[in-house]
């Protein structure tokens, strides 16, 4: 993918090197020939994709000679630089849902532990997979009257009297979109460069990822090879002390799980990534948290019924999914403040590099 933003690579120098060996007397002599080309990514590209596309001519004979002018077959040659990228690996540190919602259901005779459904019915407590009852699922009743919870009312004389005394059941119950919750942990600086050259018939293509870590001191060796040993990279220049870079110590990442629990790769549905604040997350038995818990939903029953309607889960993930902030902040091409997607120029999963790895593009130096 190429984004419209795309700036150009300007060729530097140009030189070819020739080197022999020979090893012992008997060995004939082995000389290899390279074609070292030093190129110049423009800062502005941070974040972007920079190209280039050029024809490498190679002069026969000495600079005086009559041949001078004689040339080879060129090499067309194209290049495609990304930088600069994150690298940043995650571990996975909960799942919690897209919503927590408060069911409410007016009956009568209701009990926590009712066992017949049609008495506290979307409010009946649910089961593990071994078909046992989980206590913690189980509803909080709350008496009828007009200043309750849901005010509802209390019936006359007889409809206590056959139906028994009118009263409601809430529970807390979750939507069946859930997501995972990263920490986000070692982070690096990448270039990822691509090489394609083409002699008459003949076509190569070599890529390469240049991972630099954040710790490493600027003078050590920023050198890397690409596995088929065709393309060699060393990183020089003002990129090669770049440490301005996004801190996300109090920011937890937040994607859509998809199947298992334990993701092999992250998906690619980037428009639901979030970067939320720590302090936003459940610790411990806590309402009005993000993944608040039937723990913390059943600690307040003693004041519940006095409560508000939905009170103890307020904050929750939906509400900070496609907030008016972040709707006003893309519609006026503005950075968004809680969505990835958009904040960054470029979200790239790499899942052969490391589980849980992605890099992001940085869009200013």
């Amino acid at each position: 993918m190429i984004p419209e933003r795309l700036f150009g690579v300007e060729i530097l120098l140009k030189s070819k090197i020739e080197k022999c060996e020979k090893h012992s007397d008997l060995d004939r002599l082995d000389c290899k020939q390279k074609i070292v080309v030093n190129l110049a990514v423009p800062s502005r590209s941070s974040g972007g994709e920079s190209s280039i596309a050029a024809e490498l001519v190679e002069n026969r004979g000495e600079c005086n000679s009559p041949d001078a002018d004689n040339k080879n077959t060129p090499n067309y040659y194209s290049q495609q630089v990304c930088c600069i990228m994150l690298f940043m690996r995650d571990n996975i540190h909960r799942d919690v849902p897209f919503k927590a919602e408060e069911h409410t259901v007016r009956t009568h005779k209701c009990e926590p532990d009712a066992l017949i459904a049609k008495i506290v019915k979307s409010c009946e407590r649910l089961k593990d997979q071994s078909g046992r009852y989980i206590e913690k699922t189980k509803p909080i009743c709350c008496p009828c009257g007009p200043r309750r919870r849901t005010p509802s009312t209390c019936g006359n004389f007889f409809d206590t009297l056959l139906k028994g005394k009118a009263n409601t059941a809430h529970c807390l119950r979750f939507s069946q979109d859930w997501f995972h919750v990263f920490e986000i942990g070692r982070r690096s600086l990448g270039f990822n460069v691509r090489i394609q050259v083409k002699k008459g018939t003949k076509h190569q293509e070599s890529r390469i990822n240049l991972e630099i870590p954040l710790w490493l001191s600027v003078r050590q060796n920023r050198t890397a090879l690409s596995n088929d040993n065709f393309l060699r990279v060393h990183l020089f220049g003002d990129f090669v002390g770049y440490t301005s870079i996004p801190s996300f110590e109090d920011l937890y990442l937040v994607i859509p799980r998809q199947g298992s629990r334990s993701p092999e790769n992250l998906g690619r549905n980037f428009s639901m990534w979030m970067l939320l604040e720590r302090v936003r997350f459940l610790d411990g038995i806590e309402c009005d948290k993000i993944g608040v818990s039937y723990e913390a939903f059943l600690c307040h029953s003693r004041t519940y019924a006095s409560g508000t309607q939905g009170s103890c889960l307020h904050n929750q993930f939906a509400g900070f999914f496609g907030t008016s902030a972040d709707q006003y902040e893309i519609e006026n091409n503005l950075l968004p403040q809680y969505r990835v997607e958009g904040r960054f120029e470029r979200i790239n999963e790499h899942p052969g590099f490391e589980t849980h790895s992605f890099s992001i593009g940085i869009m200013k130096l």
